[in-house]
């Protein structure tokens, strides 16, 4: 009989695509290798253009029974059972699956639609742990003054946290992107069988050309400015480590991509910092940063800002939560900053010392090709 998988995700995996794609297609590439992959995608995507073919077999389920607003902000999907049992249909006449594997908590409600026989055998990636993240969300609305989001993020915090119990007691397998998380699943239920999937994503095929000292320098920070994290990051670039760098370093220019909501956009185009917006390509750019940046200070999960930095072997700051899983050692592949002056210091011993910022690129980007790399 021919093996077989099966994929249940939120998304179309794409290899190029934003974190939650990639993570996808690292699961779609994983298990294509044990046999046949088929891919149930839940959300209303429409197939486009994707970096790399998605091996195997797709089907999207775009009819959902109705959830409140509330859990609908904090993704949360209930696709309809009989919509999943019609497009399962055409796989059901063979053998069932050996594996199964739903990508993301958000969308456990598709148990309901598969065969009884396989519900007991999925196991579960739950990528992000929500409740941290929502958790750090709260804090980082608290800090600008923003109480009522603040509340709601708790909410979503608590919601998560009760399902996140729930997906230990009862899925085979957890996988989780950061071992600070899956010490902290580990803790809630002892016996669960949590297991740390680190995010890997397609690395380069060839390093890429070093910075050239005699440039002006220019300091890269990469993120969507629509997600919180990204946006506290931003402003704090602006309104606190920008005046700080320029006078550190002369004629420095910050650069700043990706694309941000209307208000915040403003302000950016009228900062001192180089705003790109959204970028088709970051290969020059990443060419001509001489370093680059993650001031994150919120969020779960592993960032792809900083694998992306390592995979174009760039030396990075970041701070402590920026690195989170990756398990780099500070002063070797990264340099740990978590205060305005300490990413200004660090970013001014990179520029200003060759040696050292060529070795920190150099470790990052071997740390990168062992264990991130497809």
């Amino acid at each position: 009989m021919k093996r077989w998988s099966l994929l249940i995700s939120p998304v179309i995996p794409d290899a190029e695509g934003n974190g939650l794609d990639r993570r996808a297609w690292m699961w779609a590439h994983e298990m294509s290798r044990g046999g046949d992959l088929a891919t149930l995608v839940i959300g209303n995507e429409s197939p486009g253009p994707v970096a790399r073919e998605l091996p195997g077999r797709m089907t999207i389920v775009s009819r959902r029974l109705p959830v409140p607003r509330s859990k609908k902000t904090i993704g949360w999907r209930v696709p309809d059972p009989e919509a999943v049992r019609a497009a399962l249909a055409p796989w059901g006449d063979g053998p069932p699956p050996d594996r199964i594997l739903l990508f993301r908590l958000g969308i456990s409600t598709v148990l309901d639609g598969l065969p009884l026989a396989w519900r007991g055998r999925v196991e579960l990636d739950m990528d992000d742990l929500e409740s941290e993240k929502y958790k750090s969300l709260a804090v980082l609305s608290a800090r600008r003054g923003s109480f009522w989001p603040a509340l709601q993020f708790l909410a979503g915090a608590r919601f998560y946290a009760r399902h996140e119990k729930w997906a230990l007691e009862k899925f085979s397998t957890i996988h989780i992107s950061a071992s600070e998380d899956a010490e902290i699943l580990r803790k809630r239920v002892p016996k669960a069988n949590v297991c740390v999937m680190p995010n890997r994503i397609v690395g380069p095929p060839a390093p890429y050309q070093e910075w050239v000292p005699d440039r002006r320098p220019k300091i890269l920070f990469v993120g969507t400015l629509g997600y919180l994290p990204n946006r506290d990051a931003v402003v704090w670039l602006m309104d606190r480590i920008q005046p700080k760098m320029a006078k550190a370093i002369p004629g420095v220019v910050m650069t700043v991509v990706g694309a941000a909501p209307e208000r915040l956009g403003a302000r950016l185009a009228a900062s001192a910092l180089d705003w790109r917006g959204y970028v088709e390509t970051l290969d020059d750019l990443y060419e001509e940063a001489a370093v680059v940046i993650a001031p994150v200070r919120g969020g779960s999960g592993t960032k792809m800002k900083v694998l992306e930095a390592w995979r174009h072997r760039r030396a990075v700051v970041a701070t402590r939560h920026a690195v989170r899983g990756f398990g780099g050692v500070p002063g070797r592949h990264v340099l740990i900053a978590d205060t305005a002056d300490e990413i200004v210091e660090a970013c001014r011993r990179l520029i200003d010392d060759e040696a050292l910022r060529r070795r920190i690129a150099d470790e990052g980007h071997a740390l990168f090709m062992s264990r991130f790399a497809l």
